[in-house]
């Protein structure tokens, strides 16, 4: 199964949130994604662990939460937004879903599917 680019996106915003800048991430061969901001991920394991060229790891459980490696945790609220919160508790970023394959988060930033393909993605200030 392709790895989700826009799934990779997202993180890559969280990732970057306290500098973000515009960026586009694309599929590459044999399986993986790249981002023009710098941020790559060669593939994703069986049991959904992605890691990102600078190390880090999304790790996904099977309730669905997810975790970061460097210490990152997701937290839903009612409205619908994932706060994405650093060890020591503080929000660094939130994102919510806000149509088909387009996500909004907290920073004035969006990502969104783009190409015929589904085989890129971007994010950007609109």
């Amino acid at each position: 199964m392709p790895m989700n680019v826009l799934e990779v996106a997202i993180y890559a915003m969280v990732l970057t949130a306290s500098q973000p800048r515009p960026y586009e991430c694309v599929a590459v061969q044999p399986e993986g994604v790249n981002c023009t901001n710098g941020l790559a991920v060669a593939s994703e394991t069986p049991n959904g662990v992605m890691a990102f060229n600078t190390g880090v790891q999304v790790i996904k459980d099977n309730q669905g939460r997810v975790r970061l490696s460097n210490g990152i945790t997701t937290h839903f609220d009612s409205s619908a937004w994932v706060a994405f919160k650093n060890p020591g508790g503080q929000t660094l970023v939130s994102v919510r879903k806000t149509g088909p394959f387009r996500f909004k988060f907290s920073n004035s930033f969006q990502c969104e599917m783009i190409g015929p393909n589904q085989d890129m993605a971007r994010c950007y200030k609109p």
